[in-house]
């Protein structure tokens, strides 16, 4: 069922009531579920009201130009790469500005997980804006979502997209502080990572990582650890323990041999080194991956 709001080039859907009721009953949507969604490309004189609020969250990422909204007595601008979400049954109401007409993407959810989406995105004020990086992938999985629940005449595409939406959700979570990471930097940082991975059989300190991406040794490690929750050189030591997994399950090297492969010389640090990212030693785990 698609909704007119008269606004050129916009799209939207909702879930007719009945198949809305038959999804409710499909334990892999209950976590999360999707009820309305669209686009509203520079929607000049968008407005609404809702005193007794939503049925469900309503999600809305500005893209362009500019609006506003009221929760709780509150009044918010919003600009273009900022997002709200208005939590359910609550008053509120929002527009765009007419002298520069937003564009959004907006989406209506509800679920037994929704109310934790919105914790985890929001750590201080739970109403305000949220800034956020834009990426071609999170512009990529809206319109997955909105393709399939277009197709909702397949139960299986309803599946797909409502369990798609949790990661439509987490996407916004990296970029909801001040200082987050700029694309560019992002790029820095999966150069270092693939440099790292056809590295493995050495040995590098953080100054020789920096030095290899080009920046600062302070500034490196920063920006690594805001894209990746971790130091580049505990980064590269675990893809060096992922590599020796794949080596212990699928060949019959020994310990000693796949410890030298990935840059060990010691083949007693490399046995501690596993076991404190896996919790087993090498041996260990080679009989429980075999059996």
């Amino acid at each position: 069922m698609r909704k007119k709001e008269g606004f050129e080039g916009q799209r939207s859907y909702i879930l007719p009531a009945p198949l809305l009721e038959e999804v409710e009953k499909l334990p892999l949507c209950q976590g999360l579920l999707i009820t309305d969604i669209g686009y509203y490309p520079k929607a000049r004189f968008h407005t609404r009201e809702r005193r007794k609020g939503s049925g469900q969250h309503v999600l809305i990422y500005c893209v362009q130009g500019e609006g506003w909204y009221q929760v709780q007595d509150q009044k918010y601008t919003v600009k273009p790469n900022q997002l709200f979400i208005l939590p359910a049954h609550l008053s509120h109401k929002y527009g765009t500005k007419n002298q520069n007409p937003w564009t959004i993407y907006w989406l209506h959810f509800t679920g037994s997980q929704a109310s934790s989406f919105l914790q985890y995105l929001y750590r201080n004020d739970k109403y305000a804006p949220l800034t956020v990086v834009p990426t071609e992938e999170r512009f990529r999985m809206f319109e997955d979502i909105y393709a399939h629940l277009n197709m909702s005449f397949n139960l299986d595409n309803v599946i797909y997209a409502n369990n798609c939406l949790y990661h439509f959700l987490v996407s916004f979570r990296d970029s909801v502080y001040k200082h987050a990471i700029t694309e560019e930097q992002g790029d820095v940082v999966q150069q270092s990572i693939e440099f790292m991975k056809g590295h493995l059989d050495q040995k590098f300190t953080l100054q020789q990582l920096a030095e290899q991406a080009g920046l600062s040794a302070s500034h490196y490690s920063a920006i690594f650890r805001q894209k990746t929750q971790n130091s580049p050189v505990n980064f590269f030591m675990f893809l060096k323990v992922q590599r020796s997994c794949q080596l212990l399950e699928n060949t019959n090297l020994r310990v000693k041999e796949i410890a030298h492969q990935i840059g060990f010389d010691d083949p007693y640090h490399f046995s501690r080194v596993f076991s404190q990212f896996i919790g087993l030693s090498p041996q260990q785990f080679r009989t429980i991956e075999k059996a």
